[in-house]
């Protein structure tokens, strides 16, 4: 049984000596695209300036998927993208009319999520002479 054990090993590690690691700048990069795999979202609901921006993102190897909009009041604005060894390329767009511009709202809040960073929310402090921002993380 220890001879079994002991040739066993010996054989996974001469396989495992076979298997070449990335050397050169190219390899290691080539490697890197290959294996690479990320997601992430992000979003701003800003109920003060009525505003909102979306983004998510995802990488699988080397082909990247994903969306970004935008609203500034007047419209929204979609992108839906991807990237890969062909480079970048929207694959769709949309642009919808949303309202008249704007509209400042001092009681409104701003509200920010992302899978980075959670979530937390602002709203305007008028408070005193000078008007700014207060966190109000719940």
């Amino acid at each position: 049984m220890l001879k079994f054990l002991f040739v066993a090993s010996l054989l996974v590690a001469v396989a495992l000596a076979q298997t070449e690691s990335p050397t050169s700048a190219e390899e290691i990069e080539r490697y890197q695209n290959e294996n690479a795999k990320y997601s992430f979202e992000n979003k701003i609901e800003d109920q003060i300036n009525g505003g909102q921006i979306t983004r998510e993102e995802t990488r699988d190897g080397s082909k990247v998927t994903g969306s970004y909009s935008y609203s500034d009041g007047f419209v929204k604005r979609t992108v839906h993208y991807e990237a890969d060894e062909n480079g970048y390329r929207v694959v769709k767009e949309d642009t919808q009319p949303i309202g008249e511009g704007p509209q400042f709202n001092p009681e409104g809040q701003a509200d920010v999520q992302g899978s980075l960073i959670g979530s937390y929310s602002i709203k305007l402090d008028q408070d005193g002479d000078k008007k700014h921002y207060k966190d109000i993380r719940a």
